[in-house]
């Protein structure tokens, strides 16, 4: 989520207890796949598989499930080389807890964090706030991070399990952001493995329409960080993301400098992109769904972060960087459910969503972008891979913070942690669901 402007959210003029009311309801609106990409400039060739939403196994081997209602440890048939799950969760018999808010002690997270020297530089103070880290799942293999500036405010308004609105027998994971400066993320409690696939399906979203008041009450700005730019210009959820540094909320500036693959909605008004409808490009920020890989090659601005590499079109789009538009690959529909996956192969990510799209109908998305050949950001994890990444490395400065934080220092690895919901505390007001997050490794 680039910010036109660099601007911060302010607190909610509402005054009373959390939870979207009519008025300041998160304004959803009732809702030719594109063809095989060829490669760009010489990269690698990405592709979309059109048809029907892949139920459950994706490419790259059969994943290993369990009955309905969960599924544990499973190798693939006869030990042959396939996908084995490690860890999942269905929600329908999680207990989230009630944990009690602890006072926000400003986590030391780089120079981009909520009291980081860019801000502190610029005379930014954090607001007073709370957070909670709760383990969730079989051995807390996932973590809720969850932060508001009402101490009022339950963990149960921002997370809960509920039925799904489909009308299946089934339950699903809420996150919601009563108020824009309200935040959570679910993450991966450990770094990610060597070569993983993380699936998740997410649906039924009410962060925004990219019209009006876009999903939030009015007045709300993006302070105390950007205190100048209105928070209603942008209002969204993150589908599946991976970082390089440990996910919890803080404010937008900062989780934009520490993606590395990114599938994520920002109902923009005015529009600031482009979405692909079957036929060409149309200015539009409803309900768009991004699938982007952060381009290294240079560092953006220090407001917004990274430079985008956007599949879009059925090929990886050119660099904003480079002047290119920011472009989405559908826009989404905002009552049914989506099925997504990151995987990870060596220094090959592959994004895949599956669903009913407003543009593309029922299809599937998918793009694999080689990570050193593109130079994505802060992709090695390893000794080896940084020695292949020689080309990538930038030992200047930004122009605000100097030498001492270099973009991509010599030798520099970053491990790969996974995260969806909503990260930015000083942006999105809304909730979406979550169901079956699925962590698969290579077995073989």
């Amino acid at each position: 989520m680039p910010p036109p402007d660099a601007g911060v959210t302010a607190t909610s003029p509402d005054g009373g207890a959390p939870g979207l009311d009519p008025e300041g309801d998160a304004g959803s609106i009732d809702a030719g796949p594109p063809d095989v990409g060829a490669p760009v400039g010489g990269t690698d060739p990405v592709t979309v598989d059109a048809g029907a939403p892949d139920s459950g196994s994706l490419d790259g081997g059969a994943v290993a499930t369990g009955p309905d209602g969960g599924a544990g440890p499973g190798a693939t048939d006869g030990g042959a080389p396939g996908w084995t799950v490690v860890a999942r969760e269905d929600f329908e018999a999680l207990d989230p807890g009630a944990p009690a808010w602890s006072p926000d002690l400003v986590p030391d997270d780089g120079p981009f964090s909520d009291a980081g020297l860019y801000f502190t530089l610029r005379g930014v103070v954090p607001p007073t706030a709370f957070r909670i880290s709760q383990p969730l799942g079989a051995g807390g293999w996932l973590t809720a991070e969850s932060y508001t500036r009402d101490s009022a405010t339950t963990f149960a308004d921002l997370v809960s399990v509920v039925p799904d609105p489909s009308g299946a027998a089934n339950h699903a994971l809420r996150i919601c952001s009563p108020r824009h400066t309200d935040a959570t993320v679910i993450r991966s409690t450990s770094p990610l493995p060597e070569r993983y696939r993380i699936s998740l399906r997410v649906g039924f979203p009410q962060f925004g329409d990219g019209q009006g008041l876009n999903g939030y009450q009015g007045g709300e700005t993006a302070g105390p960080w950007w205190p100048n730019d209105s928070a209603l210009a942008q209002n969204g959820f993150y589908w599946l993301t991976i970082l390089d540094a440990e996910p919890r909320p803080h404010n937008n500036t900062y989780i934009h400098h520490h993606r590395k693959v990114v599938m994520d909605s920002d109902n923009n008004n005015p529009p600031w992109m482009e979405i692909f409808d079957g036929k060409g490009f149309t200015p539009s920020g409803v309900h768009p769904l991004m699938m982007i890989a952060l381009d290294g090659r240079t560092p953006g601005p220090e407001p917004t972060g990274n430079p985008f590499l956007a599949y879009s079109g059925g090929v990886l789009q050119p660099s904003s960087a480079d002047g290119a538009p920011i472009r989405a690959v559908d826009a989404y529909v905002p009552d049914t459910w989506y099925h997504a996956s990151i995987e990870r192969d060596g220094a090959v990510y592959t994004m895949e969503v599956s669903g009913r799209f407003q543009y593309g109908g029922d299809t599937t998305y998918r793009v694999r972008v080689d990570a050193a050949e593109h130079c994505l950001w802060h992709y090695p994890r390893t000794a080896a891979e940084a020695a292949g990444a020689a080309a990538c490395v930038d030992e200047g400065s930004y122009p605000e913070l100097g030498p001492a934080f270099p973009p991509w220092p010599a030798g520099g690895t970053w491990p790969d942690w996974f995260m969806f919901g909503d990260p930015h505390v000083n942006y999105y007001r809304g909730e979406v669901l979550y169901d079956d997050v699925t962590l698969e490794v290579w077995s073989g």
